[in-house]
Parts: structure tokens; C-alpha cells; sequence
């Protein structure tokens, strides 16, 4: 019995002894990126009729007054990037049937192309560009671009001719407008 009671008291220190298992703990980082874009909800494209270029005695109309349909279009474009850059780029309408012009006459009109962005905190910047000038001007807005429908605006006017007593030569003028809308981080 001594050697049973032995045993026992030998066996139970041993497990009495032996440590519990601990917990073991730590973390996982857990991150991800979100890269500076943005895309137009409506398309930025579209046509502007400026209906009839010339007044009665054949100068340009610098008002555009034969439009149709206005001289203003707008678009929704949605940027996550903090400070937008928005550029426009009005390129000549040119009569392109009339390739040579004679003294006193014009196959190309310009005009100024303006893009109004709405900023998030209420304010707007505008982007004008003239035809004259080859090249887009650009700008950033300033503030992150409004997150509501029609946060973009395109206006043409201010029609001219590199001759102010020009006369148009008849024919059909095509130009465009390009517009740009790039991310800042």
C-alpha cells in the first residue's frame, strides 16, 4: 500500500507541475488603396447648333444668336481626388470646303469655350479657352468636385473672326470643344 500511495503522490506532483497551456495573441493589419480617378456619369460629349454664323451683312455674329438648342451643356462627373484639374481646349470652326479664301473674307470662326465646375463646398471654378490660341488651358477647381448631377458645365461664345470686318465665306464650320478631367490625390 505505502508503494500505491507512493506512486500516486509521484504521479499527481508530476501533473501538478506541469504548466497549463497560455493563450497565444497578436494582430493582423488589414489595409487596402483607393486610387485617384474620375469617370463621367454622362458622357462629355454632345453637339452645340450654332445655326447661322453670319449676320445680314455676312460678318460674324459674335452673340451666336441662330443657335438651337442653346449654348450651354451640361454633364455629371464623379472624382474621388481632392483637388480636380479640369482642362478645355476650343478648337476653330472651319469651313473646310473653302480652302482658300479670298482678301476681306474668312473660313474660320472662333469662339470661347467655358467649363464651369461645381465644388463640393458650395464655390465654382471656370476654365475659358479661346480658339485663337492653339492649346488647352487647364486649372484645378480648387476643392473637390460637387457629388450632384450636373456638376459640369460647357458654354460657347463670344464669336470672332481674325478680321473683325471679315465676311464669311458660305459653307458648313465644324469645330469642337475637348474636355479633360483628371484625378489629383
Amino acid at each position: 500500500m505505502k508503494k500505491l500511495v507512493l506512486s500516486a503522490l509521484i504521479i499527481g506532483s508530476t501533473f501538478a507541475a506541469a504548466p497549463a497551456f497560455a493563450q497565444a495573441t497578436g494582430s493582423v493589419d488589414v489595409t487596402g488603396t483607393v486610387s485617384a480617378r474620375c469617370s463621367a456619369v454622362t458622357p462629355l460629349n454632345g453637339s452645340i447648333t450654332l445655326g447661322e454664323l453670319a449676320k445680314a451683312d455676312g460678318t460674324i455674329d459674335t452673340a451666336f444668336s441662330g443657335n438651337t438648342g442653346g449654348l450651354s451643356r451640361n454633364f455629371t462627373v464623379k472624382c474621388n481626388g481632392s483637388n480636380p484639374k479640369v482642362s478645355v481646349e476650343a478648337k476653330p470652326l472651319v469651313n473646310a470646303s473653302a480652302a482658300t479664301t479670298a482678301p476681306g473674307y474668312t473660313n474660320t470662326v472662333h469662339y470661347t469655350a467655358t467649363v464651369v465646375a461645381m465644388g463640393a463646398k458650395g464655390g465654382s471654378a471656370s476654365i475659358a479657352d479661346q480658339s485663337l490660341t492653339s492649346g488647352a488651358t487647364s486649372a484645378q477647381i480648387g476643392d473637390r468636385l460637387a457629388a450632384v448631377t450636373n456638376n459640369i458645365a460647357l458654354t460657347v461664345g463670344t464669336g470672332a473672326t481674325s478680321e473683325a470686318t471679315a465676311i464669311l465665306d458660305a459653307g458648313t464650320y465644324a469645330g469642337k470643344v475637348e474636355i479633360t478631367i483628371a484625378p489629383t490625390a
